[in-house]
């Protein structure tokens, strides 16, 4: 009998092991100083994005004849080119307007745009500013010492898993890391896991495959750090949050549990009777 009784001691210990709740984890706190000292780590600039095919691209164009004078305002030209977009950025569970109505165009498969009296313009593959200079060239011939903006307007990642607010986040400025894409979705909860964290992206017909720990400072060395538009991240569910997802721990185990309990305060009832 008293084997029974340790048998049984030992498999509700390790139950009891298996479901406790695991700790809150600290974002960098793997790398938490003990001094008050401040720590000053040189950090490398970010990349201009690379325009992409499916890209949309808003383009204004003016010219700097008009801008000399002070009592003219710039003059746009080419108003009616292009399709206009009405972009919506799905930022968390929150949605909001990333841009109103631009004269846009979308990037096709081969990088082109059809862009008006220019016709075609492959821009896939180079920068904006490399994309702004490379149509104030073509522009001379039509517009004296014309003014390029552009920018990309759907510039988004996808953030899915066990984050509060799952989706889209667009970034305005074109420019967002893996801690803006985060902080735009409501931050990882408890159930989540802040050391394996994936991002996916594709990259000229490869697609990669990068884990980060947010619970190093190391994260701001990671060539992943600043994400690039499509990333997907994911944030995969800690121990807690599976076993909610198992069918034995959340059906059966209270049952098996409450049996053994039952064993166990029949056996001490025997115990104690047999000492009388």
């Amino acid at each position: 009998m008293r084997h029974i009784f340790r048998y049984l001691s030992f498999v509700m210990l390790s139950l009891l092991a298996a479901c406790s709740t695991p700790q809150k984890t600290i974002y960098f706190s793997s790398n938490t100083a003990l001094d008050p000292s401040v720590q000053v780590q040189k950090i490398e600039k970010p990349k201009e994005p690379i325009i992409q095919s499916d890209d949309i691209i808003a383009i204004s164009i003016t010219t700097i004849s008009s801008m000399s004078d002070p009592n003219k305002s710039p003059v746009s030209i080419f108003s009616e080119g292009g399709t206009p977009f009405s972009i919506t950025a799905t930022i968390g569970s929150g949605a909001g307007s990333a841009s109103g109505n631009n004269n846009a165009y979308r990037v096709d498969a081969g990088g082109y745009i059809d862009f008006p009296v220019l016709g075609k313009i492959r821009i896939g593959g180079l920068t904006i500013r490399e994309a702004k200079d490379l149509l104030a060239k073509k522009l001379k011939d039509y517009v004296k010492e014309p003014v390029v903006e552009a920018r990309i307007i759907n510039y988004k990642v996808t953030v899915l898993g066990e984050i509060n607010h799952p989706g889209f986040v667009i970034a305005p400025n074109q420019q967002i890391t893996i801690l803006d894409a985060i902080a735009a979705c409501g931050d990882i909860p408890i159930t989540g896991r802040k050391d394996n964290i994936m991002v996916i992206r594709e990259t000229e017909g490869t697609r990669e495959y990068a884990r980060l720990n947010l619970n190093s400072k190391e994260i701001f060395n990671s060539p992943y750090y600043y994400l690039k538009q499509n990333d997907v991240v994911y944030i995969e569910p800690a121990r807690i949050k599976r076993q909610q997802g198992n069918e034995f721990l959340q059906f059966y185990l209270p049952a098996v549990t409450s049996l053994l309990s039952t064993v166990l305060a029949v056996y001490g009832i025997v115990q104690i009777s047999k000492l009388k």
